[in-house]
């Protein structure tokens, strides 16, 4: 009997740390969506078209939706996203649509994308 006890107590810690990890694994993303909420609602606050969205995996990121006719101006526009948000932003580049994308650093442990999207 104590050998089969010992095997199930194995067996349930096991299954007890997938279980956790798992478990950390989807808290951390909905911090990271909460955070990306957040930032997309203090963008609306002072009245740019902003909104969280999940790409693959649900990775959360923040979609900038400016007219064409600022895109011109992307450079001041980033500049007030930035001041606003108190974060660096740093550019990395296109996604696959060509919108141009930024990370957002901060002290957290992932940082976010904003991507640029001309309407």
């Amino acid at each position: 009997m104590n050998v089969q006890t010992n095997l199930y107590t194995r067996l349930v810690q096991a299954a007890t740390g997938k279980y956790r990890a798992e478990l950390d694994a989807v808290n951390g993303q909905l911090h990271n969506i909460d955070r990306a909420e957040r930032i997309a609602r203090r963008l609306r606050d002072i009245e740019l078209e902003a909104t969280a969205e999940a790409g693959p995996g649900a990775v959360p990121f923040i979609v900038l939706r400016l007219p064409i006719e600022l895109l011109q101006l992307q450079g001041n526009v980033i500049a007030l996203v930035r001041n606003t948000l108190e974060r660096q932003l740093v550019q990395n580049g296109c996604d696959s649509q060509g919108r141009d994308c930024f990370q957002i650093l901060d002290d957290e442990r992932a940082s976010l994308e904003l991507v640029v999207e001309p309407i």
